[in-house]
């Protein structure tokens, strides 16, 4: 008796009909070979998980959340970065007596690509860490819902060290340990990017 390649077992499993076979390989089931038997039905179960491979996909807002459990991992994007100016610095805006405190936290104000960025920095007690939070506005629209907006703090050396989100209203905190040459970076779901340059937060 002969039997059929396992190309055309493959063919048939998802009803492929390769010059005229169809009729030959039914008959040849019908005659209830063992070996041929098995070889349909493995390929029938191979024609089904590929059919089903569809249901596996993950849908783009999960793929989104795994990347943000996961930011050691990325590298940064090439993309074209609006670098921010500075509007105000709490540590130069009182008087030079007062200036020399110990306060502890400090204000700054930002803007490029139409954003405003309020961003406040505290040393928290008993600890070497640093507390920022603060907000991203549009500075035409300022109650204006932005999205959330990706907010991502680099080092000098271009590694990331935290990464979060901005709320509906642009609000964002996270903690980081002080270092030289820190930048933020900010990206919009509008797609405005901005990049933030931390002097000396001492």
């Amino acid at each position: 008796m002969s039997h059929f390649s396992e190309h055309t077992w493959a063919d048939f499993a998802r009803g492929i009909d390769v010059r005229g076979t169809k009729l030959e390989v039914e008959a040849h089931l019908a005659s209830a070979c063992p070996e041929c038997k098995s070889d349909y039905e493995m390929w029938g179960r191979v024609a089904r998980l590929a059919a089903q491979e569809e249901n596996y996909v993950p849908p783009d807002s999960l793929v989104h959340a795994v990347k943000m459990r996961f930011p050691a991992s990325e590298t940064p994007e090439r993309e074209t970065w609006t670098i921010a100016s500075l509007l105000f610095d709490s540590a130069t805006a009182v008087p030079a007596g007062i200036r020399s405190g110990t306060a502890s936290t400090r204000q700054f104000v930002y803007e490029g690509e139409g954003l405003t960025v309020d961003v406040r920095f505290e040393r928290r007690p008993h600890s070497n860490m640093i507390s920022a939070s603060g907000q991203v506005l549009d500075k035409e629209v300022p109650l204006r819902w932005l999205g959330k907006a990706a907010i991502v703090l680099w080092n000098e050396k271009g590694q990331l060290l935290t990464k979060t989100e901005a709320g509906e209203y642009g609000e964002f905190q996270f903690e980081f340990v002080p270092q030289e040459q820190l930048r933020i970076s900010i990206a919009t779901a509008d797609r405005r990017t901005l990049r933030i340059a931390l002097g000396n937060l001492e």
